[in-house]
């Protein structure tokens, strides 16, 4: 990577660094200081479900967090986002929080407090995150390690500067994609719902122009700080789209997930790499 190039995503990462939760008074608050608004925990496919959080910006584009249940009924959360005390009793309620994936040094905001509250969580990340997950929590192992006990595939993006994997689950119906940065799914109406700058949002990240069905895609920003390559990944999301005949869900980290012609829509996010 080119020095400028390097310099110019370190302060993109850090502008990101930058959101903190509220200060606690005491450690008892600690989680409460963590906790914005949010919706309720809803079903994705069996085993499978997510939440949408509010940041404490309201121009910032709201955030995802995943919530898969493994073969041992235990729970699996990507992307953690601190529930008020009536989401975590639905969240207890689906089964006991296992592993954490933090999956990039973005999205670590809550991890801390998910551990102090979980003393017996498993945090994970990808390798390339690792010394970054570190500076708010210890990592207890690798994502590409620990993931595939789990029959969880590990998909590393080509094209993208290392920094985090998508994520392939066995469904009892199909499989779903976990993705983070490098897609977003944008429409007005998640944005209307969500935050309520929605489309000073989309001009932000420069994906204004939308059909019908939102943006699928990568953004301007993360075509500046995230894409080495087009061609290479272009090919690596159409390969995707071509091998996983089940797919039934794709999550982003911030977005609508998608639950209908999952394979032709990551075609669409690729061909917008055109």
């Amino acid at each position: 990577m080119k020095q400028e190039e390097k310099g110019d995503s370190e302060l993109f990462y850090a502008f990101f660094s930058l959101i903190k939760p509220r200060k606690s008074t005491s450690s008892k608050d600690e989680w409460q200081s963590h906790v914005l608004p949010h919706s309720a925990i809803a079903e994705l496919a069996p085993n499978l479900w997510h939440v949408t959080g509010i940041l404490p910006s309201s121009t910032m584009v709201p955030r995802e967090m995943v919530v898969y249940k493994l073969p041992d009924s235990s729970l699996l959360i990507h992307s953690a986002i601190a529930l008020n005390e009536v989401g975590m009793s639905q969240l207890e309620s689906l089964g006991v929080p296992k592993i954490l994936i933090v999956p990039n040094r973005i999205h670590r905001l809550d991890a801390g407090v998910y551990k102090q509250r979980y003393p017996q969580l498993t945090i994970i990340c990808p390798a390339a995150a690792k010394p970054y997950v570190e500076e708010v929590v210890a990592v207890d192992g690798i994502a590409e390690e620990v993931l595939p006990k789990y029959d969880i595939i590990c998909h590393e993006p080509a094209g993208i500067r290392p920094q985090e994997l998508v994520y392939e689950l066995p469904l009892p119906t199909g499989k779903a994609l976990i993705f983070t940065d490098i897609l977003f799914n944008l429409n007005k109406l998640y944005l209307q719902q969500n935050s309520p700058k929605g489309q000073f949002t989309f001009q932000w990240l420069g994906a204004s122009a939308i059909g019908a069905n939102g943006f699928f895609g990568m953004t301007f920003l993360g075509r500046q700080f995230f894409l080495r390559d087009r061609h290479a990944y272009r090919q690596w999301l159409e390969t995707l789209a071509d091998s996983i005949h089940d797919l039934q869900v794709i999550s982003v980290a911030h977005g609508s997930p998608i639950i209908a012609d999952c394979n032709q829509r990551l075609r669409e996010a690729a061909a917008r790499l055109s």
